[in-house]
């Protein structure tokens, strides 16, 4: 009996572990074939998401390549200058643009399109730039310039007193024979030897003393004036300034520059022209500026420091207390020392708008290029 028992006992053993055996086997195929379909979908998955950035990616190129212009736009010297008759003409050395922009008398806005040699209309720098996918990004080419617009307004011109702009629209003008608070001959050869500026854009530089005096010791310099009356008395050869009206539009000039400076200018524009002027500064890698703390001709944005820091600041420039204050250290020093000598009105140099409230941005875009990545702090 007990073999018996034995046997069957053995007999349900050998039953019991078949059946285990066959249930994991089942199990171990259920897990790869889980496996197997998860890496499918996984690799599906990850096929699609790499399509739609590629497609993106494309996209995006195809955005770009729509908004970036060619060629330059030329520069009238005066809206009036027979020389230039009614219309300026615009070339595009590589599509053989074929076009002419009407500049009407009172015109506030320049052409939008230009049209090519097929029949196809393409927009200008200006346009093209207003739909730019980086608002912070230097603007590219050259703006077309904007002249201002003469009057004849005998009264306007008695109230201008000391400041000039005869026969300027009554927002233009502003500036004097030689205005001695804005003029640092050492602040400027610091800025020359220390920082190593070799090519200088002034705005709203009035007759051009300041853009003079980086001409003379060789920079490549560009300044702009609103006031006709200004051009016509520039202390500079006539292709070193260009005529344009802020209030008209915005300008540009065709390269970057180690430094903009813009002495007594920032307190005639008024706020809704700012994205005029500050399109200009884009195209700096240091930016020099004052503001007016008292009247004038035309003061009409006349705000402390810290209101100018954080206009600026919101344009994306920013603001370098060490530079500032170290040029204005430089002047300090030329006003408390004889050895410097007299301006040629026989005053001493003085440059009490830049002493007082002068204000120095970087302009992180333009710094960081090769050509002016020195002065990329």
């Amino acid at each position: 009996m007990p073999k018996v028992s034995t046997s069957i006992s053995s007999g349900k053993g050998g039953v019991g572990t078949s059946s285990s055996s066959s249930s994991c086997t089942f199990s171990i195929w259920v897990l790869v074939l889980t496996n197997l379909l998860v890496l499918q979908f996984t690799s599906l998955y990850w096929s699609t998401r790499q399509d739609e950035s590629e497609g993106h990616v494309q996209h995006l190129r195809k955005l770009i390549l729509e908004t970036t212009p060619t060629g330059t736009a030329m520069t009238p010297t005066s809206i009036n200058d027979p020389s230039n008759s009614d219309k300026v003409p615009t070339t595009d050395a590589a599509s053989s643009l074929s076009t002419t922009a009407t500049l009407e008398q009172g015109a506030t806005t320049i052409p939008e399109t230009t049209t090519t040699t097929s029949g196809k209309t393409k927009p200008t720098p200006t346009e093209a730039w207003k739909y730019s996918l980086n608002p912070l990004s230097i603007p590219p080419g050259q703006a077309q310039a904007l002249p201002s617009i003469r009057v004849q307004d005998s009264q306007v011109d008695k109230t201008r007193s000391i400041y000039g702009g005869e026969g300027d629209k009554p927002h233009l003008g502003g500036f004097t024979d030689i205005d001695i608070h804005g003029v640092s001959p050492l602040a400027w050869t610091k800025m020359i030897k220390e920082y190593g500026v070799r090519s200088f854009l002034d705005v709203g530089c009035g007759r051009g003393i300041s853009t003079r005096f980086f001409y003379e010791h060789g920079a490549d310099v560009l300044c702009v004036e609103g006031s006709h009356d200004a051009v016509k008395k520039t202390f500079l050869p006539f292709d070193r300034i260009v005529e344009h009206d802020y209030s008209r539009g915005p300008w540009w000039p065709e390269k970057t520059y180690d430094m903009a400076w813009s002495v007594e200018f920032l307190e005639h524009v008024s706020r809704q022209y700012h994205f005029n002027y500050i399109s200009t500064f884009r195209k700096a890698a240091l930016i020099f500026v004052t503001s007016s703390r008292w009247g004038g001709w035309h003061h009409v944005e006349v705000h402390p420091d810290d209101w100018w820091i954080r206009k600026f600041e919101s344009y994306g420039f920013r603001y370098d207390a060490n530079i500032t204050n170290e040029v204005k250290g430089w002047v300090v020093e030329e006003q408390q020392k004889s050895e410097y000598g007299n301006a040629p009105n026989g005053k001493k140099y003085a440059a009490v708008h830049v002493a007082s409230s002068l204000k120095v941005f970087v302009n992180p875009v333009v710094a960081a290029l090769p050509e002016h990545v020195r002065f990329e702090q």
